[in-house]
């Protein structure tokens, strides 16, 4: 494992803000999930009900591909500031909505902000970071993000002591909003960002060569959404209420073996930077399948133990070498238009996988409706199999497309040497602004 000394100033200054700002952003996210028995109840819906409310919000949540459009065309600080606020904001409404339809719009304006917040997050490590820990540094921000939801999980026995307590967690989130002046004081732009003069559509991007990356990405990204948005989202369902195991029981064991699967974000991060973001990321497919399905079709905690810890080792390695390899993939001109629409296309899978969840769940039953949708991450590692690899990229000196691509070297250069660039597509429309000037 790597030693502090190989983060740069830059590289740690960027982490320790995003870092704060994953920490936060997971607490107010994984609400939803963790308070699911609590909140289905209180607001009486069945767990059909609840796949059709978790539909709806990651349908509004196509929304925040406008912050990632906006990022491409004026820079990231200005969206990211915007959407972060948001965020706290959605759940501070959520604590008060008294029934489902108005649980669902403020949750919806949370989850508008998480995507957004993610997405550019994403763009901006990988155009911050020094190539050689781009996908490390993702990953601590991932375990940032992880140790916040593991706060939020800790809090769970607040949502046990009456039947609405479990809207003080919630409001807990708006405690984010105290970040928000530190992020506009110490926040930049974005080094690789450049104001154009004309526009670029994301299509005529497409047609331009950029296409035979998107597609293979997109369907990936909804393929593994497919399982893992209703596979994750029920997880406190499936120990509570299908197992019949005491709250407290199934806080413990996800605390301790998903917090130790969280390790993955780490290990997947520095894996990718060393063997390469392909070979990562089909290993993550592979761990956190075998670990999602043996959750959903076991009843034995000691089987059930392992099997979260898998899920969630696979899950996180998954993370930073999924979204280094996106981030490398495309020029910067279009590099948030194409995280965001990628994202678009994982939230249609996550929408998907509701709304199958929602039309079969209560006649098959929890288990069986996760585990059919487990088949699709097969495809999802054919298609990764087929992309190009991109480990060492350097993003800064690529963003004009001065130099062609280059495979990376199999061995770490000297730190006296720099990595030998190599650049993603040609941008489209190379003619840029300088950063100093104001937008056209």
């Amino acid at each position: 494992m790597p030693v502090i000394s190989e983060f740069s100033i830059r590289d740690r200054r960027i982490l320790t803000l995003m870092v704060f700002v994953a920490f936060v952003v997971g607490y107010g996210a994984s609400q939803l999930t963790h308070t699911l028995p609590f909140a289905r109840k209180a607001l009486g819906l069945t767990e059909g009900g609840m796949n059709w409310v978790f539909a709806a919000t990651r349908l509004a949540s196509l929304l925040g591909l406008l912050f990632m459009l906006f990022a491409d065309r004026r820079g990231r600080r200005l969206p990211f500031l915007v959407a972060f606020a948001m965020m706290p904001i959605g759940n501070l409404l959520t604590a008060i909505a008294p029934e489902p339809f108005t649980f669902t719009l403020a949750q919806s304006i949370t989850r508008i902000a998480v995507i957004a917040v993610a997405g550019l997050a994403i763009v901006i490590l990988a155009e911050e970071l020094s190539p050689g820990v781009r996908a490390l540094g993702i990953g601590l921000y991932a375990l940032a993000g992880a140790a916040g939801s593991g706060i939020g999980l800790a809090l769970l026995p607040i949502a046990d002591r009456s039947e609405y307590s479990y809207r003080v967690l919630f409001a807990f989130t708006g405690l984010g909003l105290l970040a928000l002046p530190i992020l506009m004081r110490f926040l930049t732009e974005s080094r690789a960002f450049r104001q154009y003069q004309r526009n670029v559509t994301f299509r005529a991007a497409l047609k331009a060569g950029l296409g035979r990356h998107f597609w293979p990405l997109a369907a990936i990204a909804f393929l593994v959404a497919v399982f893992s948005s209703p596979a994750t989202a029920f997880v406190m369902e499936r120990l509570v209420d299908d197992l019949e195991w005491e709250t407290g029981t199934a806080r413990f064991l996800l605390m301790v073996f998903s917090g130790l699967g969280t390790a993955g974000v780490v290990i997947g991060g520095r894996m990718a930077d060393v063997i390469g973001r392909k070979r990562t990321t089909l290993m993550a497919m592979l761990t956190g399948a075998v670990g999602g399905v043996a959750f959903y079709t076991q009843d034995s905690g000691w089987i059930l133990a392992p099997a979260v810890f898998l899920a969630t080792m696979g899950l996180g390695m998954l993370t930073p070498a999924i979204a280094a390899h996106r981030s490398e993939l495309f020029p910067t001109r279009v590099r948030a238009t194409a995280a965001g629409w990628i994202t678009n296309v994982a939230i249609g899978g996550s929408i998907t996988g509701f709304v199958i969840g929602a039309l079969v769940v209560d006649n098959l039953g929890l288990s069986k409706t996760i585990t059919a949708l487990a088949g699709g991450l097969l495809i999802a590692m054919l298609l990764v199999s087929r992309l190009p690899e991109t480990r060492g990229m350097d993003l800064v000196r690529a963003r004009a497309g001065r130099s062609r691509a280059t495979t990376p070297a199999s061995q770490t250069a000297p730190a006296s040497s720099p990595p030998e660039p190599t650049t993603p597509p040609t941008d489209p429309s190379p003619v840029a602004v300088p950063p100093q000037e104001p937008p056209q």
